[in-house]
């Protein structure tokens, strides 16, 4: 856990620290501070979450350009993981345009959902975000090529704190996606999702075209 993490990389310097070559010492405090982090991101998910189960989640919808939208996403997704194996495509519809929608609310939803895509993917492989209007709801696909989800499990996904039995190392909270189903359904959609294990995983998003109401 980032906690143990930190107490660990604590007591080491506390007791070799001083022994330590200097890169050594650069590289246990960069662990440090990269626990932080990590648990800082924990806390903030673990608040939203609370927010979103006690009703008390902003709902702020406004005219907004989805395609330019999306595009910073990506770019923002392809920032936070630097070395990753894979690279995001991006094709969004030419009927693809304003809508009302709450940007911080979609940030959430995409920015976990490419997140993941990228991470859980390792061994690399195509992702692929895909937006386009189908009929009156805007749909929103991300697929990777990872490492999939065991279908006995994909029921308790939405779950705060579950994580796949598969992820191994991969660091993660299991919050996030309980955070995206809180957003979506704020939005009056629904999200889906499709997998085969060691094959890769498809997550659909549908939301009114307009950004407003719910659909069935």
């Amino acid at each position: 856990t980032p906690l143990a993490a930190i107490l660990s990389a604590e007591e080491l310097l506390r007791h070799y620290g001083d022994r330590l070559p200097q890169p050594e010492r650069i590289e246990v405090l960069d662990s440090i501070a990269s626990g932080v982090q990590r648990m800082s991101r924990m806390m903030d998910r673990v608040l939203l979450l609370g927010k979103a189960d006690a009703g008390m989640l902003e709902f702020e919808p406004q005219r907004m350009h989805l395609g330019p939208l999306c595009k910073n996403l990506v770019d923002d997704a392809h920032a936070q993981q630097p070395n990753g194996h894979s690279k995001i495509e991006l094709k969004v519809g030419d009927e693809v345009g304003e809508g009302a929608y709450d940007e911080k609310l979609l940030r959430h939803i995409f920015s976990n959902l490419l997140s993941n895509a990228l991470k859980y993917s390792p061994g690399g492989g195509q992702v692929k975000f895909d937006v386009r209007l189908q009929g009156t709801q805007m749909v929103f696909e991300v697929a990777d090529q990872g490492i999939g989800i065991p279908a006995d499990e994909l029921p308790h996904l939405f779950e705060s704190f579950h994580r796949a039995s598969n992820v191994g190392a991969i660091q993660g909270t299991g919050l996030g996606l309980a955070i995206v189903k809180n957003a979506v359904e704020m939005h009056g959609g629904t999200i889906t999702v499709a997998s085969v294990a060691g094959k890769g995983t498809l997550f659909t998003v549908r939301l009114a075209a307009s950004g407003q109401g719910t659909f069935k």
